[in-house]
């Protein structure tokens, strides 16, 4: 499940401040949002293939030795709330948007919402502020972290993936 916080953006003298995370407006390329869907159908061809295999192994399984039926079916059911489990999960996960600021260099993923009108919001917000030296503005965000955290810009400093 992904963690989430609420997190403060704002644009105060020309710097966007995503949480603890600063860019200077002026090094700002672009900024636009990124739809992240769960892979919902990969998840259910999944869930069938290992669902018709542990059927066809069961009733080897059962055909050979008729003895163990019973100790087969409470394997079945182990094996298939498992996998039951797993689809749920899946199809019950939100569509996740990110707001992705680019600069010169590297693309960042600033924070990840599943309001898509406030990520919008942002993006417009944000862009204004680039040609308005005056525009100023603070809103508080949902922000949810999902997968894992990766750092491989450059030759130092690298910590490499870091699990959720």
């Amino acid at each position: 499940m992904a963690k989430r916080e609420v997190i403060n953006v704002r644009v105060s003298r020309r710097i966007l401040w995503v949480g603890a995370e600063a860019y200077p407006l002026h090094n700002i390329a672009r900024a636009t949002t990124v739809r992240i869907v769960p892979r919902r159908m990969v998840s259910l061809g999944q869930f069938l293939a290992c669902a018709l295999a542990l059927v066809v192994v069961s009733g080897v399984i059962v055909a050979a030795a008729s003895a163990v039926s019973e100790l087969v079916l409470l394997v079945d059911i182990a094996i298939g709330s498992v996998l039951v489990f797993r689809l749920v999960s899946i199809l019950v996960r939100p569509v996740y948007h990110a707001l992705v600021i680019e600069t010169a260099g590297t693309p960042y993923t600033a924070l990840v919402s599943t309001d898509k009108a406030i990520v919008s919001r942002l993006v417009f917000q944000i862009m204004d502020a680039i040609d308005n030296p005056e525009a100023e503005f603070q809103i508080q965000v949902e922000n949810y972290h999902i997968g894992d955290k990766i750092n491989m810009v450059g030759g130092r400093n690298n910590v490499g993936k870091q699990g959720n």
